[in-house]
């Protein structure tokens, strides 16, 4: 089992006042132990995170190990995946082993497969990794606030002959509904978002950040893992010119294609594998590609983002008016 750390410099997207950048990430990966008789642990907590840039200081989370996302969990197919899960909320919690295949008493759903783990518990959750693909975790025990909050992580089941690519890559795309100070609004499970098909953000984060650069090799093949962690938010990927293929959907293969009119969409909980091969030509001359993020919700002249290639340089992200200069073919 392997552990891949999702944190480094963290940006903000506030709605109506920036837009969503999209970027290529590079987590570093600690290995674990191999088979072992030690569970791995998730301890769920309060915490901060820094979801906004400066000069705003770092917002009120609950999270798991200590950063949202929680870590990768990624495992071989056939494996035996043993997670003990530690309380440390002031409230009771689970954890859903979200679209894999599990023993009914290890779904985590509480008071049908388990009583919730109450404050300063624990529990052990064992299971065989029967399926290959992208998954993720999460609380069913008042879920809609405990994953608004930052209770969430992916769960990685490798084939056994996976797709030859040069670096596997996980994005959890999620919206937050912050206050003018920074911090998540406390207004959960509310009557108008229950009449108005659930609870959407106003800011905008994968992996919790936004990097500004991407480090991107010439003919370098990328998988990317897309999880949509939000409440209700709909997600719109536009790539422009690097053609990402569609290899999985929720976890099961598919047959490869192009997304329908080169717009990637995600829904809420939903998974897409994409393979990205970046053009060994790319950086040359006059060449780029543009990358956007969009959402609904937020305004298109506002979700916009230009990926530049640069020869030597990778790739920059450009924004403001900076943008729409760079974005000019």
């Amino acid at each position: 089992m392997t552990l891949n750390k999702l944190i480094s410099r963290r940006q903000v997207l506030r709605t109506g006042a920036a837009f969503t950048a999209l970027s290529i990430l590079s987590p570093a990966r600690t290995a674990m132990a191999g088979p072992t008789e030690d569970p791995f642990v998730l301890r769920a907590a309060s915490g901060q995170a820094a979801l906004r840039p400066a000069p705003y200081g770092p917002t009120d989370v609950w999270s798991y190990n200590g950063s949202v996302p929680g870590p990768e969990i990624r495992v071989r197919q056939g494996d035996r995946v043993r997670v003990l899960a530690r309380n440390g909320l002031d409230e009771d919690t689970t954890i859903h082993w979200h679209g894999i295949r599990t023993p009914n008493a290890m779904d985590g759903v509480p008071f049908l497969t388990q009583e919730p783990i109450p404050v300063g518990g624990d529990f052990l959750y064992e299971f065989d990794a029967l399926d290959a693909g992208t998954f993720w975790y999460h609380p069913h025990q008042r879920s809609s606030e405990q994953v608004g909050r930052g209770l969430y992580g992916p769960l990685i089941i490798e084939e056994a002959n996976p797709i030859r690519v040069d670096r596997d890559l996980t994005w959890m795309l999620d919206d937050w509904r912050m206050t003018r100070d920074g911090q998540i609004a406390g207004d959960f499970n509310s009557r108008h978002d229950a009449m108005h098909g659930g609870r959407i953000g106003n800011s905008v984060t994968i992996n919790g950040q936004i990097p500004e650069r991407i480090a991107v090799q010439a003919g370098e093949r990328i998988r990317l893992r897309l999880v949509n962690a939000a409440n209700a938010r709909i997600f719109g990927l536009d790539f422009g010119g690097l053609a990402p293929v569609v290899v999985a959907l929720d976890g099961q293969p598919v047959a490869p294609h192009a997304p329908d009119r080169g717009i990637v969409v995600i829904g809420p909980a939903m998974r897409v594998d994409l393979v990205i091969e970046h053009d060994r030509q790319a950086g040359r001359g006059r060449d780029r590609h543009r990358c956007f993020l969009r959402g609904a919700g937020i305004p298109s002249g506002r979700s916009r983002l230009c990926l530049r290639w640069l020869a030597d340089d990778g790739a920059r992200l450009v924004d403001g008016p900076a943008a729409q200069s760079a974005c000019r073919t």
